[in-house]
């Protein structure tokens, strides 16, 4: 008592189409059209990284370019300002690379950071020490603006 042949033809038939509609849809999915002229071309969302030998730099596409220096007992954070108008107030943190936790530094007597070059002390924290510096966060009007690069020994850009 089998099957009649005729029911092993349908379900063969069946499956075969069901293949075949699935291999025709993958196969047109991967798409071999060329991307549009200006999905190849990345967009430019800050300039190429700015290291020194001495201190730590950030620099954005809008025109700041920040420096903070490690002195003994502080630090001197150096915000050069040509985005046309004023920064907010200044602001600095610091995450402790032994254990990520997050570490406040004060900046003395900050204000807006007006058209230009501005200078303002830091008071940092015993803690971390600088060989213990992870993060350091730029920060304008409690906003965070992006990281520093860290110090480089040897050739800087």
């Amino acid at each position: 008592m089998g099957l009649p042949p005729r029911f092993h033809l349908t379900t063969l038939f069946r499956v075969m189409l069901g293949f075949a509609v699935v291999t025709l849809g993958m196969a047109a999915c991967t798409g071999d059209a060329d991307p549009p002229a200006d999905a190849e071309a990345s967009p430019q969302t800050s300039p190429p990284p700015v290291t020194s030998t001495d201190s730590y730099v950030f620099t954005d596409a809008a025109g700041i370019e920040a420096r903070i220096t490690i002195e003994e007992e502080g630090a001197l954070l150096t915000v050069e300002n040509d985005t046309g108008g004023a920064l907010p107030r200044p602001g600095v943190y610091v995450l402790d690379a032994r254990d990520g936790s997050r570490v406040d530094w004060t900046v003395v007597d900050a204000a807006s950071a007006a058209e230009g070059e501005n200078e303002w002390r830091v008071e940092r924290p015993a803690v971390p020490e600088p060989k213990h510096i992870g993060l350091v966060v730029l920060l304008f009007g409690g906003e965070d603006y992006g990281a520093f690069v860290p110090p480089r020994s040897g050739d800087a850009a």
